[in-house]
């Protein structure tokens, strides 16, 4: 249900575009490949969307479209304003911060009408940095996202990536960490076979509860669904597990936002099921700007065609990388999540019995209930140490 400070109508359009974005990502980032895979939609959209309220004309279409976000583009900026102030509230259940921060270029003049919409609508701050200074900035940036993400995301830029003509770097950091409503018993975890595909499988540690959750099959799709509640039930982990050890890329494929909402619509509460989840631990890496070009907005990349003058009027702006940094852990007593996104701007001037057993390759999501919104994506194909 969505809180009453976001009107159902915003909550609707901005879930329905978190969700777009979220699957769009997600099968660019799995395609070939059987990799562990975690992200934050909601932080690369975010990081993403303070660089689209300086974009124009058709760089700005691009953008919007590429983000899921066309329908509701002039309103995006206040949805987003108000939806940060409901989850960057204090709450005693669960740790959730969110922080934007912006890196211009001392020597460059960014436009201050740009500087004062990332304030009022992202609660950005603003530190200028001498890029000439490449090792320093570097330094300075990946202090703050690692302060800001619990100590989780280290090195979000790499040496080398900063130099003297970088226009702008804005940064979106995400930490969140909370507790199972419901909680594994550790002496419960036992050793148990993981399979990753149909020929290999690896040991993972298995945990184990009994408990009503809400559950639902789908015949259609060979899936079942669970959703574990984090404390204080604001916020949950869904988890889609499919039938058969090789039927994740089926269900991949047909994931969309209209499939995700039915999933959720037939999940039934109160189903007594025996839960089998494996204890693991995701880092991933990830420079986004060829998938976002695919995704539709390659303009933004392209230094003669990039039209970001809503930040600098000479035209001369345009996105050099994308870089997410992601990271997950999954224990008995909950989870805990951090990311960070920078975008570099570089100018050129039941009767049966329910066991869900997830003992095969799964999709996550860490989402908000009360808005729908993905605030993490993950898979988990047992693949340890080779995303």
């Amino acid at each position: 249900m969505a809180d009453s400070n976001l009107n159902n109508n915003t909550s609707a359009a901005l879930s329905k575009s978190n969700l777009q974005f979220t699957f769009k990502l997600h099968k660019e980032l799995t395609k070939g490949n059987s990799n562990n895979v975690f992200f934050s939609p909601f932080s690369i959209s975010t990081a993403l969307a303070m660089t689209f309220l300086g974009a124009r004309e058709k760089t700005a279409e691009q953008m919007a479209d590429a983000l899921g976000i066309s329908d509701i583009k002039d309103e995006v900026h206040k949805s987003l304003e108000n939806y940060l102030s409901i989850i960057l509230k204090e709450n005693e259940n669960f740790t959730l911060h969110t922080a934007n921060r912006l890196f211009p270029n001392h020597l460059f003049k960014v436009e201050t009408d740009y500087i004062n919409s990332c304030i009022k609508h992202y609660q950005a701050d603003i530190l200028p940095l001498d890029f000439s200074q490449g090792e320093v900035s570097r330094k300075i940036i990946n202090s703050w996202v690692r302060q800001r993400t619990n100590e989780k995301i280290k090195d979000l830029i790499r040496s080398g990536i900063l130099t003297p003509d970088v226009f702008m770097v804005l940064v979106n950091a995400i930490y969140f960490k909370g507790n199972w409503a419901s909680q594994f018993d550790e002496k419960k975890t036992r050793k148990d076979r993981f399979h990753i595909n149909l020929s290999e499988e690896v040991e993972v540690d298995m945990m184990y509860q009994k408990k009503k959750f809400s559950y639902t099959y789908n015949p259609h799709h060979l899936c079942s669904v669970l959703e574990l509640p984090y404390k204080g039930d604001s916020l949950s982990m869904l988890f889609i597990l499919p039938d058969t050890t090789d039927g994740l890329s089926a269900i991949e494929e047909a994931m969309n936002p209209d499939l995700f909402n039915k999933l959720q619509s037939t999940l039934r509460n109160n189903s007594d099921v025996e839960v089998f989840i494996p204890k693991f631990k995701l880092e991933t890496q990830f420079e986004l700007s060829s998938i976002l070009s695919k995704l539709g907005m390659p303009d933004a990349f392209n230094q003669a065609k990039a039209d970001f003058s809503g930040m600098d009027k000479t035209k001369n702006v345009y996105i050099s990388k994308v870089i997410h940094k992601a990271f997950v852990e999954v224990n008995e007593v909950g989870t805990e999540a951090a990311a960070a996104t920078v975008v570099v701007m570089m100018t050129n001037a039941a009767v049966r019995r329910l066991i869900f057993k997830a003992d095969k390759p799964f999709l996550f999501f860490i989402k908000d209930k009360r808005s729908n919104i993905v605030l993490f994506s993950g898979r988990y194909t047992g693949s340890e140490e080779k995303s």
